[in-house]
């Protein structure tokens, strides 16, 4: 189960990314398990993107994704604090991600298969968890500033897979603009985000996903 974490990441994880703020070079390490020296202006940074999680309740809009390999699929998402999330991809991509909570489930609508995954194992539980705090939460890696943008690379505490987040934050217009996955192999997958709704209220049944073997155990009764 703990290696497929880093594939969840992969496919859903990356919010928005922003072409203005390419990545850091040296940012693909992953033995730096002690936070980095922080600047008074890191920590400001880090201060003002943290009570931005935290405001954040409900959302949706539509993404575009780009992979590893620069494919790119399309879609809706829509998260609803705490821990729930849907990614629900455009065809010809046979991809669906659900956070109900406390499981993540991966769906190939064309394979009629599914994973699944505790959440708290995922880098999703540092977005979306109730109460976020970074400062507790994750090792800060770098933080780099360019005009009003501030770059913030992290790992999660304790994580059991290798791999970083990158956030891009605009601390000027208070919004997230890129965040970046990469995983223990170095491949990153980044999102972009547009038509973002952050009054929507998304109803309940959106993060209940039926599974592929519960669809199969009511058939054969």
């Amino acid at each position: 189960m703990i290696k497929h974490a880093s594939a969840i990441a992969l496919l859903a994880a990356a919010l928005v990314v922003s072409p203005a703020f390419p990545m850091l070079q040296g940012s693909s390490g992953y033995t730096a398990w002690a936070n980095a020296q922080l600047t008074e202006d890191d920590k400001a940074a880090l201060v003002q993107l943290n009570a931005y999680l935290n405001e954040i309740r409900n959302m949706s809009g539509e993404f575009t994704q780009t992979s590893p390999r620069g494919q790119v699929a399309n879609g809706i998402f829509y998260i609803a604090k705490p821990g729930k999330m849907r990614f629900e991809y455009a065809p010809p991509s046979p991809l669906l991600v659900v956070s109900d909570g406390s499981w993540v489930t991966v769906k190939n609508t064309q394979r009629k298969s599914d994973d699944q995954y505790p959440l708290s194992t995922t880098p999703l539980k540092l977005v979306l968890s109730d109460q976020v705090n970074l400062f507790d939460e994750a090792v800060i890696l770098n933080v780099e500033h360019r005009e009003s943008l501030s770059a913030i690379t992290m790992q999660e505490k304790g994580q059991l897979v290798a791999g970083q987040l990158t956030m891009v934050f605009d601390r000027a217009n208070n919004e997230l603009v890129q965040w970046i996955i990469i995983d223990g192999k170095g491949q990153r997958t980044s999102v972009e985000l547009s038509n973002i709704d952050k009054s929507a209220n998304p109803e309940p049944e959106l993060f209940v996903v039926e599974r592929s073997r519960e669809r199969k155990n009511r058939s054969d009764r």
